[in-house]
């Protein structure tokens, strides 16, 4: 790894499982911890993740998608877990609760293995979180949760050079699905997820020139359909004029490939 270099890994991302792994010059970042620590440690050398070049997790919110391995994880690999303040005591009633734990509000900005994160409230459920992370030019946006995405979050995601965004629901399969109408209430909602549609519109006020990666997340293997996305999301990077940007539709059950992104 050269330091203009940092390397952006999922995985698995959907409603079963959410995991990142971020990799600078100076050491590594999971973000979320979605699956059980057997699992983790699997998905990283499937794709070739170095577990012990890790200096901290970050966790969005306590959902167990996102959080069911982080006390197990993090304890056996002596990590900080870094989490909100409501976000903390919800594993605390849980029982899933780190011994090493660094607290955050919203909106907080921190330094975490060679990188400057910024963190930023998203309209999911309390006090979900998504990331910015920046090394040196380099910027990565990360926000898989979210029903709707404010002026605030665009700030935060516009001009990154890599883009993880929710892409959850085919709103057609949705309401065609078995789910209860609550349910498929919520999903649509304000503290819900954001679908395929939604998601396609942002991509002109969030890419630009530099962008080099986009991966759609977090996307629900039974109200979604990941090759009518991805062709979704083709015909909308070439009508953008985007199709310089490298885009992949992440998968629930495998890892990605270990995507390299530089700034130049």
């Amino acid at each position: 790894m050269d330091d203009q270099t940092v390397f952006l890994s999922s995985l698995g991302s959907g409603s079963s499982g959410n995991a990142f792994f971020v990799e600078s010059p100076e050491g590594a970042i999971l973000i979320d911890q979605g699956f059980s620590r057997k699992e983790l440690l699997a998905r990283m050398e499937k794709c070739g993740c170095d577990p012990h070049k890790l200096k901290g997790a970050l966790l969005t919110h306590e959902h167990s998608d996102h959080s069911c391995g982080a006390r197990v994880f993090c304890d056996t690999f002596n990590l900080p877990l870094y989490a909100t303040p409501e976000t903390t005591a919800r594993l605390t009633v849980s029982g899933n609760l780190p011994k090493t734990v660094r607290t955050f509000e919203p909106g907080a900005v921190f330094p975490l293995a060679g990188f400057n994160i910024t963190s930023f409230a998203l309209s999911h459920d309390v006090e979900t979180v998504g990331f910015k992370l920046q090394c040196r030019e380099l910027q990565i946006g990360i926000a898989t949760d979210l029903g709707i995405v404010s002026e605030s979050v665009k700030r935060h995601l516009r001009n990154c050079h890599a883009l993880v965004i929710e892409s959850n629901y085919d709103r057609e399969m949705l309401m065609n699905s078995q789910r209860r109408l609550e349910l498929k209430r919520r999903i649509l909602g304000f503290r819900g997820h954001l679908g395929n549609l939604d998601t396609a519109e942002l991509l002109a006020e969030l890419l630009c020139n530099d962008s080099k990666l986009l991966l759609l997340a977090h996307v629900s293997r039974e109200c979604n359909d990941y090759g009518k996305l991805e062709e979704l999301c083709s015909s909308r990077l070439k009508e953008l004029q985007k199709e310089h940007c490298l885009f992949r539709v992440l998968r629930q059950d495998e890892p990605s490939e270990r995507f390299a992104i530089s700034a130049v």
